[in-house]
């Protein structure tokens, strides 16, 4: 027999042809079996499906029992706090994110011609909704039964054997994978983009049968162009300084984009010793590893001022560019951002939103669209405003859309904090006099956490080349992808193409946005905060919006107070979870957090020329 992968956007086949065993799955695009590419590279990504609570926002939006996927070493035992790499035991249901790491969309790169093998474990715990816990209003029972998990990214090919599909499909033998079980999947990078990834183990069940993708439970692989290279873009001041092997006559850090943790405490500890700072990849033998995952990254090509040969694109390749795309054979960031609908959440102030008056009221400004794991919702936002928390508790001016795609009210979007504005208010209703509704005035958030990863905020430097890699995991709605100030080309390969500021997106669509005139602050070099959303109205008041922010000055990074080892760095496992800044350190202003909140520092890209350092701050 004959085994054969049909693509087909993710439709279960249901018929079995005589003599030939039939797949349908999107992680396939028709490669047969026995005619399996050559992989330039073979790079490995060891990951893990844990449960794991989401908190969307600094007010308190939140699913206790979401679902991600993550890479092994970013994972930790629940009993002792400890990474596999350093004698954790990992066990199905007893693991959690490790305290520093800000849970998010997976999303591994690999580039054109590499082949990826991904090897994933289900940590999942036996039953649905292990964490529901008191109090009971927070509880959440979206979990579908079933615990049966793969990894699909969307439309890449697959290699060697129809295992690699993660289905139960027809006659093929079972590839998912049960709680404590594992499999490994291979998939073969043919062209430039990014590839949804989905367990179709659980097609039905949930919001719009999207299985447990409300949950969280998705992420991406993107292709990059051939022979490129990739490296963080947003990190702490430590690694920043880290990384740096000095400083230029006029104070910049002279970057070492290859260099690596300490093999020293607390970085032991942490599981991170000896790994790559800002390389994505480490090398184990013959197989790079993904060592890590972020949603933002430096994309560099192989020549050594970070360039691409004008080979990578059609048209450069025939020594033409169009006039709005000058320097696309320049090193870029990448930004991905994976919308998703209809997330599981439980409000802020869910007494009002289950209000009988006001669940009418409230229904189209929950936080329940989102970007990332990270939603700014309008509803919450009014009602902190009115009950005296939160960064907008003293704003006795703000009407309706001072609320709005800004930071300036409420702080940047999708940030979290360390005490979230509904802290003692779970049970507060709309009700007058009710009691539940009071609480001390000392009760305030007094920093924000993940300091490489604060909020949906992304950074760059004005003139800088950037490609936004915009996807949509679902499960029900459509969408527009809409972009301040900025441009992208509908068709970057034509030296005559129009430009755009919007595209609409379906559930497991996947778009490439070149930003056209510059990159990062447009021709005309604007510095300051570029929104981004869905366009339509009760989606982005939703919460399912974000900021680009162009920055004209260096950002070393918000040096933070947990810094205060002998060297300059923290002693605490973990410490680098708290974003509190420094004593007179340069941070951004923030209307709840006095000594304000961090600021990532922004990884030059290579090759470029550096913006000025900051001015002195009174």
């Amino acid at each position: 027999m004959k085994r054969i992968a049909l693509g087909a956007g993710g439709a279960l086949a249901t018929a079995v042809a005589a003599g030939v065993w039939l797949a349908t799955s999107t992680a396939s695009t028709g490669l047969i079996e026995g005619d399996a590419p050559v992989c330039e590279r073979e790079l490995v990504a060891d990951v893990v499906v844990l449960d794991q609570p989401l908190m969307f926002n600094r007010l308190g939006a939140q699913n206790v029992n979401g679902m991600v996927y993550a890479l092994r070493s970013d994972v930790v035992s629940k009993s002792d706090g400890r990474p596999e790499a350093t004698g954790g035991t990992l066990v199905a249901g007893a693991v959690e994110m490790r305290p520093d790491k800000r849970p998010r969309p997976l999303m591994l790169r690999m580039r054109v011609g590499d082949c990826l093998t991904v090897n994933l474990e289900n940590l999942l715990a036996f039953s649905a909704n292990p964490n529901n816990a008191n109090p009971g209003i927070m509880t959440i029972n979206d979990q579908v039964l079933e615990r049966s998990v793969g990894f699909n990214p969307t439309g890449l090919n697959i290699v060697d054997s129809i295992a690699s599909t993660s289905s139960f499909v027809g006659r093929n033998d079972n590839s998912l994978v049960r709680p404590s079980e594992s499999a490994s999947y291979k998939f073969y990078g043919s062209q430039e983009g990014a590839h949804l990834v989905l367990s179709e183990a659980v097609s039905f069940g949930g919001e719009g049968t999207g299985g447990n993708v409300s949950n969280g439970m998705f992420g991406a692989v993107v292709v990059e162009p051939k022979g490129a290279r990739m490296y963080r873009s947003e990190v702490t001041e430590e690694d920043m300084r880290l990384a740096s092997t000095g400083t230029s006559d006029y104070g910049h850090p002279v970057i070492d984009y290859e260099a690596t943790y300490p093999n020293a405490e607390p970085w032991i500890t942490e599981g991170k010793a000896g790994q790559p700072i800002l390389n994505l990849f480490q090398q184990e033998g013959a197989t790079l590893k993904l060592v890590h995952a972020p949603t933002t990254a430096i994309i560099a090509g192989p020549n050594a001022d970070g360039s691409f040969p004008a080979s990578t694109y059609p048209l450069e390749s025939t020594g033409a560019t169009n006039p709005a795309l000058p320097n696309r054979l320049e090193a870029f960031r990448e930004y991905v951002d994976i919308f998703h609908d209809e997330t599981v959440s439980k409000q802020a102030f869910p007494n009002w939103y289950e209000d009988p008056v006001f669940e009418h009221t409230l229904h189209g400004v929950g936080d329940n669209f989102m970007i990332n794991q990270g939603s700014g919702g309008i509803g919450s936002e009014i009602i902190a405003n009115r009950l005296g928390v939160g960064p907008m508790h003293d704003c006795l001016s703000c009407a309706y859309e001072e609320f709005f795609l800004s930071s300036f009210t409420v702080g940047d979007p999708a940030m979290l904090v360390d005490v979230p504005a509904n802290a003692g208010l779970e049970f507060c209703s709309p009700q007058p006099g009710d009691p539940f509704c009071e609480r001390p005035e000392s009760v305030r958030a007094t920093e924000a956490m993940y300091p490489d990863d604060p909020a949906n905020v992304h950074h760059s430097y004005i003139g800088d080349f950037v490609k936004f890699r915009n996807l949509h995991a679902g499960p029900k709605e459509h969408h527009v992808f809409h972009l301040h100030n900025h441009q992208w080309l509908f068709n970057p390969d034509d030296d005559n193409s129009s430009y755009v500021d919007a595209q609409a997106i379906g559930p497991g669509g996947a778009y490439s946005y070149e930003i056209a005139f510059g990159g990062s602050g447009n021709r005309n070099k604007s510095a300051g905060d570029a929104i981004f959303h869905c366009h339509f109205y009760p989606h982005f008041a939703q919460g399912m919006w974000g900021l680009w922010r162009n920055h004209d000055v260096f950002e070393a990074g918000t040096q933070l107070a947990v810094s205060d080892g002998p060297d300059g760095y923290h002693t605490e496992p973990w410490a680098l979870q708290s974003g509190k800044p420094a004593p007179g350190a340069r941070a951004l202003p923030d209307g709840e957090i006095t000594s304000g909140v961090p600021i990532p520092a922004v990884v030059p890209l290579p090759g470029k020329a550096l913006p000025p350092m900051p001015g002195e701050t009174m």
